[in-house]
């Protein structure tokens, strides 16, 4: 079982390229990702991609893509160096077809985490993946279920904030305008507070859309040890507060858990401790 580490900033990826025990890096890539996430231009990836010896850097193409973008899509992603990168993380089938076409089906990574909470759906999309990520929508129980039904390794998240609700609809800017509020577009400091609950939700926009995340940090730590068929797990910074990224990363590429001391009142399980209300799985095998 290895681990993909998902960086905040260039300052945490260049460090990750300096550590020892990192064997795989996930960066975003502008245009082509959204969201909260750590996104480089083409021009500097590929700066990087060429100083590289082994396979490390893998891409997380997040977006979902419209028929007229498809061109662009193709002419920025021909300009990759391909034969340095390890994996493409993907959700929208433009982007297989594209990158089938030319070949590297083998590098493909189908990542729709909402959508694979179920072994038929996984299995479906190995059989022309490389790797499919599983969802961290559902409980533990339920991926330890789905794991032992997989024909192939799979991969899962193991750290990070997972996005609760996406809008294509500007929210922030809509909710600035109408409270008639000075609006600083693509600033990354905005939190949520619901009306009865204390927890601070943190909520993002950009040129693609609105983003809620949750609250804190779901993790599984002691909990993989207990599961099959996993290669890799991805640990997400993304959101995390700078002076936690070391004690994180090396907690797990260590196998030291002193870091969830550490990181006591940001962590939790989440949606992991509750089984889920109706799994499609349940809805075909039981009918």
């Amino acid at each position: 079982m290895k681990y993909i580490i998902e960086p905040k900033n260039i300052t945490q990826f260049r460090k990750l390229l300096k550590k020892d025990k990192v064997t795989d890096i996930m960066v975003g890539v502008e245009e082509l990702s959204n969201g909260f996430i750590f996104k480089m231009s083409l021009e500097t990836l590929n700066q990087y991609l060429e100083k590289m010896d082994t396979l490390m850097i893998s891409l997380r193409i997040t977006r979902i893509f419209h028929e007229e973008e498809l061109q662009n899509l193709k002419e920025k992603l021909l300009k990759l160096k391909w034969e340095k990168i390890k994996f493409i993380f993907y959700s929208d089938l433009g982007v297989y077809e594209m990158i089938k076409a030319w070949g590297y089906q083998n590098k493909l990574v189908y990542d729709a985490n909402t959508y694979m909470t179920n072994a038929d759906d996984v299995n479906a999309f190995l059989s022309f993946n490389k790797y499919v990520v599983v969802s961290n929508q559902i409980a533990f129980s339920e991926i330890e279920k789905l794991l032992s039904k997989v024909k192939r390794p799979t991969i899962i998240y193991g750290f990070g904030k997972s996005i609760i609700f996406y809008s294509k609809r500007p929210l922030l800017k809509n909710y600035f305008l109408y409270r008639n509020l000075k609006y600083k577009y693509d600033e990354k400091d905005y939190y949520l507070k619901e009306e009865y609950r204390d927890d601070f939700y943190h909520i993002y926009e950009d040129q693609y859309g609105s983003y809620l995340y949750e609250p804190k940090f779901y993790y599984l730590y002691d909990e993989l040890k207990k599961l099959q068929k996993i290669d890799y797990v991805i640990i997400s910074c993304v959101d995390m507060k700078t002076s936690l990224f070391e004690e994180v990363v090396n907690g797990y590429l260590n196998n030291d858990s002193s870091f969830i001391s550490l990181c006591e009142g940001i962590l939790y399980k989440g949606i992991m401790k509750e089984k889920s209300v109706l799994l499609k799985d349940e809805v075909i095998h039981n009918e």
